[in-house]
């Protein structure tokens, strides 16, 4: 047993994140990203939002690892809503539904 649970995330979901997100809160995303896909809880509202926080300091590339992991458990509302939450674009742009066509989602 890691000693890992899910009240960690309550804990890092406390951190008062400003509007402009620094590697600090990259860092505190990245943690409640890491601690929420270990527990694989993936319907817990608080990783969408770590995600987007995580994915717009870090870049998109730097969630592969989860977004593989999310494909294989076919969570595609939540890759696409982080998609665009990451590049601040809307779901209805052509490039977007392209990317989604691609990407199968």
């Amino acid at each position: 047993s890691s000693g890992i649970n899910a009240e960690y995330g309550d804990v890092y979901c406390k951190f008062p994140f400003s509007n402009e997100l620094s590697f600090d809160d990259a860092f505190i995303f990245g943690e409640m990203v890491q601690i929420l896909m270990k527990l694989e809880q993936y319907d817990d509202e608080r990783l969408e939002r770590a995600l987007i926080g995580y994915g717009t300091v870090m870049g998109w590339n730097s969630l592969d690892t989860y977004v593989r992991k999310l494909e294989n458990a076919y969570k595609t509302k939540l890759l696409r809503n982080v998609y665009c939450g990451v590049n601040k674009k809307s779901p209805e742009d052509s490039d977007v539904q392209q990317y989604f066509k691609i990407k199968l989602w």
